[in-house]
């Protein structure tokens, strides 16, 4: 519990001081934080869950999925017009296009190496791990972004805790035995319960009462999404036969561990963000 209290408070203290430094200084550094997250996810994906241990294989999807993170940041882009403003929005889809006709390549070269799970790893996983981070990356940037990134975080972590105490105390039924036997119905719905309260101290703080009730919705809504986001991850993870994606981490495991259920909510949020729901 000691070291995982400690690289918990150095986790946040490293993200405070992105965040500080992108906003003092240039979004850039939030981004390039973001896509060195992003490098190390897809690592973990292919070499630790995947097995595929030659490094010219995680190399290639490691860089695809950092200069996406880049590609897809429309803040960093501003002010480009005419032609440069065409090329930019066409960019990641031309470079996505790029990589995959490389990976099929890759996997052509060493096909006596790689199983199916390897394949589909190196051609397809990146794709969303990519989109997903740039998300994150995205939801941050935006007016009021630190109440958007707390909003996140409080649908996957406060909302894990919640499931977790609840779970522990008075958990009976359970909700995916065969995928996570911890996790039960009623954690689930403490889970909830905490992040509504959570989101609804959230909205006082930061001025948003007048959509309180849409945040509410939204907030039952996107924990379930990262729910699961959490069991999709763990099906990988059992299926893989490890425990851990990575051990960067101590006590917490990868990155992919701290940011499974928020690769699914980030998407879903940063959609509901650019419609102007919430």
């Amino acid at each position: 519990m000691k070291t995982r209290i400690i690289s918990a408070a150095v986790m946040i203290a490293i993200v405070i001081s992105a965040l500080v430094a992108g906003k003092l200084w240039s979004p850039v550094v939030i981004t390039a934080f973001i896509a060195a997250l992003t490098a190390i996810a897809v690592f973990e994906l292919i070499h630790n869950a995947l097995s595929v241990k030659k490094p010219s294989f995680s190399v290639v999807p490691m860089i695809y999925g950092m200069v996406m993170v880049f590609l897809l940041d429309k803040n960093l882009f501003e002010g480009f017009d005419g032609k440069t403003a065409d090329f930019i929005k066409v960019a990641p889809l031309f470079l996505s296009v790029i990589y995959f006709l490389f990976a099929v390549c890759i996997c052509l070269k060493g096909h006596k190496e790689l199983s199916l799970d390897g394949i589909l790893g190196i051609t397809a996983y990146p794709f969303f791990i990519a989109y997903a981070f740039s998300c994150l990356s995205g939801i941050i940037s935006f007016n009021k972004g630190i109440y958007y990134l707390l909003l996140l975080i409080n649908f996957a972590s406060i909302c894990d805790t919640g499931a977790y105490f609840v779970g522990s105390f008075f958990g009976k039924h359970k909700l995916c035995p065969e995928i996570s036997p911890k996790k039960t119905v009623e954690g689930a719905f403490g889970g909830i319960g905490l992040s509504l309260v959570v989101s609804f101290i959230l909205a006082a703080c930061y001025g948003s009462m007048g959509h309180l009730g849409v945040t509410l919705v939204m907030t039952v809504l996107l924990c379930i999404v990262g729910m699961l986001g959490d069991l999709f991850a763990s099906i990988i993870k059992r299926r893989a036969g490890i425990k851990d994606y990575g051990s960067l981490i101590p006590g917490h495991g990868g990155i992919l561990d701290r940011f499974d259920s928020m690769l699914l909510i980030a998407p879903v949020l940063y959609m509901f963000m650019e419609s102007g729901v919430i």
